[in-house]
């Protein structure tokens, strides 16, 4: 609901950070299949630049997540990870990324 006037504004709760770790894997669906190059291309353009921190090595990924609460950030996860599934899925290469919380075990797939 919008604040009226000289009436103070709801204090939102502020934003958690994660930093998690995410290992691309992208294969083909078949021998003569090719289009794991481009898929690749495609996830570091357009879905990790809002997410990414740094390069690990060839795919691998440290990427910072801000969320609300749980449910929130296990949405953004399965987000990033189905991303990555529907890229691989139109060059006719399937994903089995995973996302690791930097520190625990805690893990995503």
């Amino acid at each position: 609901m919008p604040a009226k006037p000289g009436q103070a504004k709801p204090i939102e709760p502020p934003l958690k950070k994660m930093i998690v770790t995410l290992r691309l894997r992208i294969e083909r669906n078949s021998k003569w299949v090719r289009g794991i190059k481009r898929t690749i291309e495609d996830i570091e353009f357009f879905v990790l630049p809002q997410y990414l921190r740094k390069t690990l090595s060839d795919r691998e990924y440290e990427l910072e997540i801000s969320y609300e609460d749980d449910k929130d950030l296990d949405k953004q996860i399965n987000d990033i990870l189905m991303e990555c599934h529907h890229m691989a899925d139109s060059r006719n290469c399937f994903s089995e990324s995973d996302i690791k919380e930097n520190g625990t075990e805690r893990y995503w797939d």
